[in-house]
């Protein structure tokens, strides 16, 4: 087989990129700028770090470790990848896929007609989700080939407002609301779930550069580099730029603007009305494309858990009505339920993708369980204090509140980074004291399908 390791990697690297974006995501970059101001730099490194280097270091961890998700959680816990999946779950349900049709309505529709009446919000996502159920559980490629399509139209239209953005600015970066730019947009891009969505997905670009023939150990690091480097580029110029954008509207938006009013408004000032339009049809149907595609999996995990018992057709339709309603709520109130278990999960995620990386220099599976069991109990406790914050319980933790504060690193939300740590250590030394064996690296045999 006749091999050309650029332009495997530019197409899987594109394919990448496509996974990543999730048009949803697009709220974000911009209330991270226009929060940071003029500190648009410590922003965009955080925003970069959490958004764009973690998600693809997560694919490079489970390419190091073996072929899919469960290569890396074996280590932990033989159950962990079900606990992983159970959380995924969870943010397909209550997160992204209710986000994507939220941004679709707010950003879409509204954009294009912002004057509609309210109840047109229902019979727009009845059609929408309508649509996102017919594919899902037809299992159609149409829904493929649609987003094939979308996704360069999406991307060039927003790599033109990029440009337009340092060409003919609205403004300069000044003001900003950050108290701690670097860490609170690290922190803010928790919601773009994507360290999770690395994680999960990373078994489908190991198999494809693996079918165009790279089995060799060190090819397939090779091109799988550049796959990473090539989704990487292309989601910094647009989320980087976003970004910046956000942060040049400080005088003419306030920092408690709704996320897709504010993307809505800067686009109109740098592109025009005509900008709005293309933007939002294919903001439109690449949530749609999103949400099919997500309903799929979601559905194909619920079966396989189910073991065939409920029809496959009646899973879909029950995720459908559960992301419907969610949607239904609003981007804003989507995102405050969301945070928690975003939050929740990547601690978690973090541990196990720098782990993963780093392989080499981490002893034993004891190390494994120190590190990722300490980091999801203080999740824990972070995910219910984003809860609070949010409005969404009013219990209050005073005592607990003070100690977690004394910890290294808490007041910029980095509460779980030096317990890790320690936990690293402490599960290493009494793994070894113990006597126990770890398990192999070996690239397991038959990979499942949903990783």
């Amino acid at each position: 087989m006749k091999k050309n390791t650029w332009k495997d990697s530019l197409v899987i690297g594109f394919a990448m990129f496509a996974v990543f974006f999730g048009a949803g995501n697009l709220i974000f970059p911009p209330q991270i700028g226009l929060m940071s101001g003029e500190a648009v730099l410590a922003g965009v490194i955080g925003m970069t770090l959490t958004g764009i280097l973690l998600p693809m270091l997560a694919v490079a961890a489970v390419g190091n470790m073996g072929d899919n998700l469960r290569s890396i959680t074996r280590h932990v816990n033989p159950w962990w990848h079900v606990l992983y999946m159970v959380l995924g779950m969870f943010i397909i349900l209550f997160g992204t896929i209710p986000r994507a049709g939220a941004v679709a309505y707010e950003t879409g529709l509204l954009g294009i007609f912002p004057q509609l009446p309210s109840y047109s919000k229902w019979i727009f996502l009845l059609v929408f989700f309508g649509i996102s159920y017919y594919f899902a559980s037809n299992k159609s490629n149409v829904v493929d080939r649609i987003g094939k399509l979308v996704t360069p139209i999406l991307l060039i239209a927003l790599v033109i407002i990029v440009v337009l953005t340092f060409v003919n600015p609205i403004g300069s970066p000044g003001g900003g609301s950050y108290e701690h730019p670097f860490s609170d947009a690290f922190l803010t891009a928790y919601n773009t779930g994507d360290v999770g969505t690395g994680l999960v997905c990373a078994g489908i670009f190991i198999a494809a550069i693996r079918g165009k023939g790279y089995t060799e150990e060190k090819e397939f690091r090779s091109v799988l580099f550049k796959v990473i480097a090539v989704s990487f580029v292309i989601l910094f110029i647009v989320y980087g730029g976003l970004c910046y954008l956000g942060s040049t509207g400080t005088e003419l938006f306030e920092a408690d603007t709704d996320q897709t009013a504010l993307l809505v408004g800067l686009i109109q000032r740098v592109a025009g009305y005509g900008g709005i339009v293309v933007l939002s049809i294919a903001i439109i149907f690449a949530c749609l494309t999103t949400a099919a595609g997500m309903i799929a999996t979601g559905s194909d995990w619920a079966d396989m858990a189910f073991k065939g018992k409920v029809p496959y057709r009646v899973i879909a339709l029950v995720i459908t009505l559960i992301i419907f309603l969610m949607a239904s709520t609003g981007a804003s109130f989507v995102i405050k339920v969301s945070g928690p278990i975003f939050t929740f999960i990547y601690p978690m995620s973090i541990v196990m993708t720098i782990m993963g990386v780093c392989k080499k220099w981490v002893p034993n599976d004891g190390a494994w369980k120190g590190a990722v069991y300490v980091a999801t109990l203080f999740s824990l406790y972070d995910a219910f204090a984003v809860a609070r914050a949010n409005g969404l319980v009013a219990l209050q933790t005073d005592g607990l509140d003070r100690l977690i504060g004394m910890i290294p690193l808490s007041e910029f939300g980095f509460d779980w980074l030096i317990p890790s740590i320690i936990g690293f250590i402490a599960g290493a030394l009494i793994w070894k004291a113990l006597g126990k064996e770890s398990l192999t690296d070996e690239r397991l045999e038959q990979p499942e399908a949903v990783e």
